[in-house]
């Protein structure tokens, strides 16, 4: 809505530097006999905008429904007077035509700087510093898990297996990172530990590539496929010390789970990865989201002109990396490839949309307009993404907070046409900045890249 909004007022902007053109249409209003009826219509229409406004709980924490607010009162204010005295307006409207760019211009920098602000700010609320760890009247919560930016379930669904984010650039020199872990969290017992990892030979990956258990790790995105050789083979993005595609194998061991590396898969020095979906044959497709020398100045810009960055990757022993036709987007993410309908799901963070491509022709299906996608879980036939409820720069007031609570919800798409089929949405909750939903049994757990903690809905709510 609020680019919407940002775009309406720079267009109305530029109108008003059409002098003869707005004078025509003003003096043709003169001609008019009477305003009565227009003036009615337009006071009804404003009076039913502001009533739907009002009737959101939050619209005083968002920009956009602030300023459409204010300018349907202003609307109704402007049509009540030019009921009760429409000969003085008639005036009023004669004499800014004869000062018009006395007007004009003032107007002109107010629609401008208004539209800037629009573009960007979204949410303007309150988020509060959140120090204890315990649940809300919406959310369940597990502590101590440090920014699981992506969730898988263990096949008996007992366990979820996330990866702790450390950060990527141009958010994180390579100086400042720090090794993050894979963590198991036990469902029954609602407690998060380190996964047991053992190392072995490499048979999965690309004979170049090495690891040993004293190297750094900086995990990312993660996928879990049951291989056709019937192991559960685990794959994780990794960028540190170089970027990468860990493989592990999921074995049971006793009452839990443990992870056997079996290989990793260097990638090439142009790309840096975010997301993973493995086939059951070994190969897989990555997201590069763009490239390692991305700025902060390039990300602003992305954020605003949505100017493509990256695209899909498949990956196999024989051919190595080659780019997936259709796929390119701005700030490639989640991944999700459906063998079944023959479909590949992206979601585009910066491009703020999800796209269905066909794997066959690289034709895009269908799409679905959603702010800030993150990973995507295709899972029981519905497709889940997590949206942030605001804009890029609102995320200053983060500074000093984990969680940050800004507000999100969390989508069910229809996977074959990505129509919504239910929405949650949240605020003023536990946690903020989620990257993934997976649903599980009765309920929902939502990861988050900023946050320490992962948190549950029941599928009942609300």
């Amino acid at each position: 809505m609020n680019l919407n909004l940002s775009m309406f007022m720079f267009l109305l902007g530029v109108t008003l530097m059409f002098r003869p053109l707005l004078s025509s249409v003003f003096s043709f209003g003169l001609r008019i006999k009477s305003w009565n009826k227009a003036c009615q219509f337009i006071l009804l229409l404003a009076l039913a905008c502001n009533l739907l406004i009002l009737s959101i709980d939050t619209w005083m924490e968002y920009t956009g429904y602030l300023t459409l607010f204010y300018l349907t009162v202003l609307i109704l204010f402007t049509s009540f007077l030019v009921l009760i005295a429409e000969a003085k307006a008639r005036m009023v409207v004669g004499f800014c035509l004869k000062n018009y760019w006395f007007f004009a211009v003032p107007l002109l920098i107010s629609l401008w700087s208004l539209g800037l602000w629009l573009l960007l700010w979204s949410y303007i609320g309150k988020v509060e510093a959140i120090e204890n760890c315990v649940p809300d009247d919406k959310l369940q919560v597990i502590c101590d898990i440090q920014n699981a930016e992506d969730l898988v379930a263990t096949p008996d669904q007992r366990f979820l297996i996330a990866p702790e984010f450390v950060g990527i650039a141009p958010y994180l020199d390579d100086e400042d990172h720090q090794t993050g872990r894979i963590m198991m969290i036990d469902l029954s017992i609602s407690e998060a530990q380190p996964a047991q990892i053992d190392y072995d030979e490499n048979v999965w990956g690309a004979s170049n590539c090495l690891r040993h258990e004293g190297m750094l790790f900086s995990s990312h995105g993660i996928d879990l496929k049951k291989r056709n050789d019937n192991a559960w083979q685990l794959a994780v993005i990794n960028h540190f010390p170089s970027e990468s595609v860990e493989m592990f194998e999921l074995v049971e061991d006793g009452e839990r789970w443990k992870l056997i590396w079996r290989g990793c898969v260097p990638v090439p020095k142009v790309n840096y990865l975010n997301d993973i979906s493995l086939s059951s044959d070994g190969s897989f497709f990555v997201s590069h989201m763009y490239e390692p020398d991305f700025s902060l100045n390039d990300v602003l810009a992305t954020s605003l002109f949505k100017n493509d960055t990256g695209y899909v990757m498949r990956w196999d022993s024989e051919t190595g990396f080659a780019q997936v036709p259709g796929t390119a987007g701005a700030h490639p993410n989640g991944v999700v490839y459906d063998d079944v309908r023959g479909l590949f799901f992206i979601s585009h963070t910066f491009g703020d949309k999800i796209a269905s491509v066909d794997i066959l022709t690289g034709n895009v299906v269908s799409s679905f307009k959603i702010n800030s996608p993150d990973n995507l879980v295709l899972v029981d036939d519905g497709l889940w993404v997590t949206s942030w409820d605001h804009s890029i720069l609102d995320m200053v007031i983060c500074e000093g907070k984990t969680p940050c609570a800004l507000p999100f919800s969390v989508y069910r798409l229809e996977p074959s046409t990505l129509k919504l089929e239910q929405k949650w949405s949240f605020n003023h909750t536990i946690t903020g900045l989620p990257t993934v939903a997976l649903p599980v049994k009765d309920g929902v757990w939502i990861g988050s890249i900023r946050s320490d903690r992962v948190v549950h809905f029941d599928l009942t709510w609300p």
